[in-house]
């Protein structure tokens, strides 16, 4: 009898069924499913995303710069000045199990676990409209970077709510991106609902991100959101998910999870306890 412990494998990462689109015109549900797989395409991903949206206080922009490593490991950063010096920026990073945020106007940081999921929403034997997609790295829910990265709930929950239809091609950042343009989607908020309202989402056909984003009410953009920069594959050493905070920040409360439960019945408790925070405190998710 061998008193050798059996090594545990690590799991399979998932890969992408689609490692390319057709040289022709693809069909929509082809060219959805050819963005939803976009981040197993990747090993480490860097994006930077300008979003420009026209409202009651004129042009507003904002820059969200993505840093990406599988599985687990990510970092948005969100700034709304050009001004390198300005504290108008917040900063999100998780290690697939927490997520610390930093808000530099307010020197507030705050670290909770990552809520968990529907248990069974990602069956295969669930109808498309009602099945959810599990994504190998997380981001900030119903954050740009989110909508860029994991288009999944772009797709089912807004652009299949209107005729759609592939209007053509167009250079972005570099990339040729396929549009496809929703007339009349459906909006929750009442002002926009309209029926001149259009959304315009461009996929990048070499990887299947999504790299624009274009609100129209009649021939008026209302929101205009790029990627400038999209870099798939590079070199990301640990310092990027690493967060030094300043030695007067508020730590406001601190999350984590002790003893995960699983199917093995294992109990699991939460734990919130509020804390403080020393000087030049490093928050790391490696």
């Amino acid at each position: 009898m061998s008193d050798l412990t059996p090594m545990r494998q690590a799991p399979v990462a998932p890969s992408a069924a689609r490692v390319a689109l057709p040289d022709n015109v693809p069909a929509i549900e082809e060219l959805f499913s050819f963005a939803r797989e976009a981040e197993l395409r990747v090993r480490t991903l860097r994006m930077t995303i300008e979003d420009r949206v026209v409202n009651a206080k004129g042009e507003q922009v904002t820059t969200y710069e993505v840093q990406l490593r599988h599985p687990g490991q990510a970092r948005v950063t969100t700034r709304r000045s050009a001004d390198e010096l300005t504290r108008d920026y917040d900063i999100w990073l998780s290690d697939g199990e927490t997520a610390t945020s930093f808000q530099a106007a307010t020197k507030v940081a705050s670290v909770r676990a990552l809520p968990d999921r529907v248990a069974g929403s990602d069956q295969d034997d669930l109808p498309p409209y009602a099945r959810q997609y599990v994504p190998l790295t997380r981001l900030p829910a119903g954050s740009l970077a989110e909508t860029f990265i994991h288009p999944h709930g772009l797709f089912r929950n807004v652009l299949v709510t209107g005729p759609l239809a592939v209007v053509g091609t167009q250079p972005v950042g570099g990339r040729e991106a396929i549009i496809v343009r929703a007339r009349h989607p459906r909006s929750a908020k009442v002002l926009v609902d309209r029926p001149d309202r259009s959304i315009d989402v461009g996929i990048a056909r070499d990887s299947g991100f999504v790299v624009l984003l274009t609100e129209r009410i009649g021939e008026t953009v209302t929101r205009h959101a790029e990627v400038t920069a999209l870099d798939l594959d590079p070199t990301l050493f640990d310092s990027a998910f690493e967060l030094r905070l300043p030695a007067d920040v508020r730590k406001v409360f601190c999350a984590s999870r002790r003893g995960r439960a699983g199917a093995s019945g294992r109990a699991r408790t939460r734990g919130w306890s509020p804390t403080t925070t020393r000087t030049g405190e490093s928050l790391s998710t490696t």
